[in-house]
């Protein structure tokens, strides 16, 4: 599994850079919202912005994750049912 955890510090999202599996931190007490991205999109690059407004808006309430998904081939794609980006997900428990 390929991954880059970068906590983030100043704008509180959590950034995974296309990772195979997600899900070790998707569980838990706290809702996860869940951005979904490509580094390529620049639809992807002009809704972070407000995407991390949110977060640190709500970072009391929900942890948040940013999932870059480069690779065509990444299991995320059909395990979550992406079929564009951006796109965000809540979870709760793990489960969408």
């Amino acid at each position: 599994m390929k991954q880059s955890i970068k906590p983030g510090d100043t704008d509180r999202i959590t950034a995974f850079s296309d990772p195979d599996d997600i899900s070790p931190y998707l569980s838990g007490d706290r809702k996860k919202v869940v951005l979904f991205a490509m580094s390529t999109c620049p639809y992807c690059h002009m809704f972070e912005e407000r995407f991390r407004d949110f977060a640190q808006s709500r970072s009391t309430d929900y942890d948040f994750l940013r999932v870059i998904i480069d690779d065509p081939g990444n299991p995320l794609w059909s395990r979550y049912e992406i079929h564009v980006v951006p796109q965000i997900l809540v979870f709760a428990n793990g489960q969408v």
